[in-house]
């Protein structure tokens, strides 16, 4: 019966931390995220288009400027995602890190660096018509960057599979 109090006792404290780190970072986070999704919408669906009727260079002037105000409210949403990333991935690592047979120090990094992978992904899709509006070749530069960081991550969470892979592969 002890066993299972602590284990309640962590889930309760786990839940207390993620609550904690909702209200300390959550609304500052979600503001900005929210303030720079809006600034991307209007930048890419009305200005920037606009824009482009004139001449290039007041397109490229145009994204440059939404650009810059995008990715600073993105930098100072940044550390707070991540804290709200961080909390969260503990629900999924425990509904499915014990399933799978995984302890949870393995499943929390596993489920850590795939909400990683995703926000990444989408952050580069929101970023690509701004690089597009650049150059092409910029897209695709930041593209082959992301990837290489994806690749070191997924390298990590092979290492934690690889166990189970060899387990697989033994039977």
């Amino acid at each position: 019966m002890k066993g299972s109090e602590k284990v309640e006792n962590e889930k309760n404290e786990e839940i207390e931390n993620v609550i904690e780190c909702l209200k300390t970072h959550g609304a500052k986070t979600i503001h900005n995220l929210l303030s720079a999704f809006l600034i991307w919408l209007f930048g890419n669906l009305v200005f920037i288009p606009l824009a482009s009727t004139l001449n290039w260079q007041a397109r490229v002037f145009c994204s440059l400027i939404f650009f810059v105000a995008f990715t600073l409210l993105f930098l100072k949403a940044l550390p707070g995602l991540r804290k709200l990333i961080d909390a969260f991935s503990v629900f999924p690592a425990r509904k499915y890190g014990v399933k799978k047979g995984l302890n949870y120090e393995n499943s929390l990094v596993l489920f850590r660096h795939l909400f990683y992978v995703i926000s990444a992904v989408i952050l580069y899709l929101l970023y690509f018509p701004f690089l597009a509006n650049f150059h092409l070749s910029i897209g695709g530069i930041v593209l082959i960057l992301l990837l290489i960081w994806i690749f070191f991550l997924a390298l990590r969470i092979l290492s934690i599979f690889s166990s189970k892979i060899l387990e697989w592969l033994q039977s």
